[in-house]
């Protein structure tokens, strides 16, 4: 049976990183929003949330194609607030019962200097400055121990 991990964090927190692994160590096909976004409409797009919804398709697409050839999938998003979690997880449970999250724990700061160096450093990343960054973390809920879903934790602090 095919799985489905769900990458959960935050900008910074080595989402990508920890999808890139898994996708050697399971074997599994990738999805990562950020790449795709950035591949399709640029480092700063216009009218984000609309593109953002059509990669969301594209991608949702790509995962049901890849479960019914036995694939695993990896779905690199961050899944930020309860409601997104809820509802990515029921979706994915109606194409396999093997559906995981991956949990990255890791310091705000470290995060943000990640990122702003990512942004300044590394053209192929999409545009995210401090500004950005802090009003993104106020959208932000982590995953807790206490939501009904299999968490793997994954410290990625330092």
């Amino acid at each position: 049976m095919s799985e489905i991990h769900l990458i959960h964090g935050f900008i910074g927190f080595g989402k990508t990183t920890l999808a890139k692994k898994l996708e050697k160590s399971l074997p599994a096909i990738r999805f990562t929003h950020d790449e795709i976004m950035l591949s399709k409409y640029g480092r700063n797009p216009n009218n984000f949330q609309i593109k953002y919804k059509l990669v969301d398709d594209f991608i949702k697409q790509q995962t049901i194609n890849a479960i019914m050839l036995k694939q695993n999938v990896i779905l690199d998003y961050g899944f930020w607030s309860k409601k997104s979690r809820e509802e990515i997880f029921t979706w994915s449970k109606k194409l396999t019962n093997d559906v995981f999250f991956h949990a990255i724990i890791c310091d705000i700061e470290i995060a943000k200097s990640r990122t702003i160096k990512r942004t300044q450093n590394n053209k192929n990343e999409l545009f995210i400055d401090e500004n950005c960054f802090n009003e993104r973390l106020k959208l932000f809920e982590p995953l807790t121990n206490n939501e009904p879903y299999p968490i793997i934790f994954h410290d990625y602090s330092s």
